[in-house]
């Protein structure tokens, strides 16, 4: 039981950490523009921003779990 807490709580954080990250991805080119020490990455900033997005979306989808809301028993309503 203890391990199954442990492995929740991990798939939690990644799934935080991609949806994070993944919204960095859409504003990549913007940040890439204006933060001159971004600009050493070489490659093309459209580009890495397309990568970003598909694979920490991919991430964060698969990473997902309907089922860990622990208020109402489960149930998802207005309130949360």
């Amino acid at each position: 039981m203890e391990g199954e807490t442990g492995g929740k709580e991990m798939g939690r954080i990644i799934y935080w950490a991609s949806v994070l990250l993944t919204a960095i991805g859409l504003f990549w080119p913007v940040l890439y523009g204006n933060i001159k020490a971004l600009r050493n990455i070489p490659g093309n900033p459209s580009i890495q921003a397309l990568i970003m997005v598909l694979v920490f979306g991919a991430l964060a989808y698969f990473t997902y779990r309907e089922g860990d809301r622990e208020t109402n028993g489960g149930e998802v309503t207005a309130s949360g």
